[in-house]
């Protein structure tokens, strides 16, 4: 007796979720000449937001295949500047940040408090394998990829060494675009015949990005704890 073919289904879905999020780190270098050679390093702590997802998805089985759009918040805590170099004067890029600007060799370290949001939408294709364990709990893995855009809004940081060249720093908003991708495994649960839940976990991360004001390329990435409804139609 030949086994029935799988019917194909429809299905829509939400998430919710907490972020944690990693620190953005980018590197910056001003290099004129023997006497005028300046490097920084920052390091930007972030607060976790909130994560929200919705999809649209085609069940094959074992395989599910998704379009995905999301948002997800967060907000700034910290940066730490690690600087060094030679010829620091108030003019130069790093000077907001570092105490020496007597155009001698210098090496500090320090942290600033910072206020302000962001914001990440995303949409992604995604793929998932429901592995066939038998039972009801199904678990699953999943990778996506797609385009991110991320918001800094009201980016704000004081008490800043040079406070008069650092203004293009406060309370400042920009966005970049960049390539994104994401990792995860879940269990899932049936609950009816057209409803199912899950608990997954998902890393997240964008490729590097440009923040034109913040003199460095950096990636935001976080993991994603995450509830999920699935209802088929």
């Amino acid at each position: 007796m030949s086994t029935p073919a799988y019917a194909v289904g429809h299905y829509v879905s939400g998430s919710i979720g907490i972020p944690a999020y990693q620190d953005l780190n980018s590197t910056y270098s001003f290099y004129d000449s023997p006497t005028v050679n300046l490097a920084r390093d920052t390091n930007i702590s972030l607060n976790s937001g909130v994560l929200l997802f919705g999809a649209l998805g085609i069940d094959y089985g074992t395989i599910r295949i998704e379009g995905e759009l999301g948002y997800q918040t967060f907000s700034f805590d910290k940066i730490k500047v690690h600087s060094t170099g030679i010829g620091n004067t108030p003019a130069n890029i790093v000077s907001q940040y570092v105490y020496n600007t007597s155009g001698t060799a210098f090496n500090e370290t320090s942290t600033f408090g910072l206020t302000g949001k962001g914001n990440v939408t995303s949409l992604m294709a995604n793929a998932y394998y429901d592995i066939p364990v038998g039972g009801c709990i199904k678990p699953f893995v999943t990778a996506g990829a797609g385009v991110a855009q991320v918001r800094y809004v009201d980016y704000n940081t004081s008490s800043l060494p040079n406070p008069d060249f650092s203004n293009v720093l406060n309370r400042y908003s920009e966005n970049a675009t960049a390539f994104a991708y994401q990792l995860g495994a879940g269990i899932a649960v049936p609950v009816s015949r057209n409803v199912t839940l899950d608990a997954r976990y998902r890393y997240f991360t964008t490729a590097r990005y440009n923040m034109q004001s913040f003199g460095g390329d950096t990636s935001l990435q976080n993991h994603q704890f995450l509830v999920n409804v699935r209802v088929g139609i």
